[in-house]
């Protein structure tokens, strides 16, 4: 019984234990899969990330049908933090796709902004739009791969 008192009087009387969470955000663990970080110079294009993520966070536009180059866009919202992309893609050991120990912060009055995540987010001005700007982004995925497809037939058939 005396313990008991001892140790609700330290309790009393000493800092607590948790965080001030509200007005202080609470720190991400050790290993935390957070959002996925992009590098386009070592990118080889080649849809793995795409073909495996599965949500659909990750989506190639083609911009240019002559090199085949392409538009990485990722939605930060969409995506569920489960790493399949850094696991599959061949380049991520040179530090193309890179999943780091961050949360993207909620959407509020503000889009975060970023290089590294591609050409979508970065094109949000208002957060209320990122659910219409992804529907237009898969929209053109499928059109410019269906356009690239037809560009590469065509080209076939123009050499025999």
């Amino acid at each position: 019984m005396l313990k008991m008192f001892i140790e609700s009087f330290k309790n009393l009387v000493s800092e607590p234990e948790t965080i001030k969470y509200p007005f202080s955000p609470s720190p991400e663990p050790k290993g935390y899969r957070g959002v996925i970080h992009y590098n386009e110079e070592l990118c080889i294009f080649c849809d793995k990330c795409e073909n495996i993520c599965p949500p659909g966070a990750i989506k190639f536009v083609v911009v240019d049908y002559e090199s085949g180059k392409k538009e990485y866009n990722y939605n930060p919202y969409l995506c569920i933090y489960c790493g399949a992309c850094v696991r599959e893609c061949p380049k991520a050991d040179d530090g193309c796709l890179v999943q780091v120990e961050k949360r993207m912060p909620p959407l509020g009055r503000s889009v975060p902004k970023g290089k590294e995540l591609g050409y979508f987010i970065n094109r949000i001005e208002n957060p209320k739009e990122v659910e219409i700007k992804w529907r237009e982004i898969e929209e053109m995925n499928v059109k410019s791969k269906e356009e690239y497809k037809a560009y590469k037939r065509a080209k076939r058939v123009k050499k025999i």
